[in-house]
């Protein structure tokens, strides 16, 4: 019998908790788990531990720290990262959106939140080590650091740049100097940041 779903959120924690066994042998304290996550108190993580265990994911033994064991079923991460579609690296194009393809990989290498990929097209970005047919792994935000790598929307076309501010303009730049600057403020359609590129996922021929 499957087990019940799970939230973003949940299955965010349940690979992070699968992650941080896999490396060290044992389980987080509750406080490692609220830095990582961001919680403000322990009791949100003691909440979302106690949904996990009602769902049979983990298994805690109260009164005792790092008492968490994770059950033996499937990861959520075993599905892999879903593929939407070839973001270019160069001059903007439409990004075609491919529901039905996978990554499989282990997202709990990729830290909390919500991951999605994206093929790479063109050499814009190639002096950041990012090549044409690659796959750049992206946590979806809408928010990025000025010095980040992002994937932006500009109407129906998206692109992977870096973000960068130059005094008081903000702008999407390449990591090849034939390519120019796209800014952020004054562009029709403004474009639109859809996340952080946090890895990369390369093939070797």
């Amino acid at each position: 019998m499957s087990l019940p779903a799970l939230t973003d959120r949940q299955r965010a924690l349940l690979d992070h908790l699968a992650s941080f066994v896999a490396k060290r042998g044992y389980a987080p304290s509750l406080q490692e788990i609220a830095h990582a996550f961001g919680f403000s108190s322990l009791q949100g993580v003691k909440d979302h531990l106690k949904a996990l265990e009602r769902k049979g994911y983990v298994r805690r033994r109260p009164g005792q720290r790092r008492a968490i064991t994770l059950m033996g079923q499937p990861r959520p991460f075993a599905t892999g990262v879903p593929i939407l579609g070839r973001v270019p690296a160069g001059t903007p194009q439409l990004a075609l959106e491919q529901y039905d393809e996978r990554l499989t990989l282990d997202t709990a290498t990729l830290g909390p939140g919500r991951h999605f990929a994206l093929q790479v097209k063109g050499d814009s970005m190639i002096h950041a080590g990012i090549h044409d047919g690659d796959y750049v792994l992206v946590r979806q935000q809408d928010t990025a650091e000025p010095g980040a790598i992002v994937v932006a929307l500009l109407g129906e076309d998206a692109t992977v740049k870096y973000l960068r501010r130059r005094g008081r303009q903000v702008r999407l730049e390449a990591a090849n100097p034939a390519y120019q600057p796209i800014p952020l403020h004054g562009h029709v359609p403004a474009p639109r940041i859809l996340g952080r590129v946090v890895g990369l996922y390369r093939t070797f021929r």
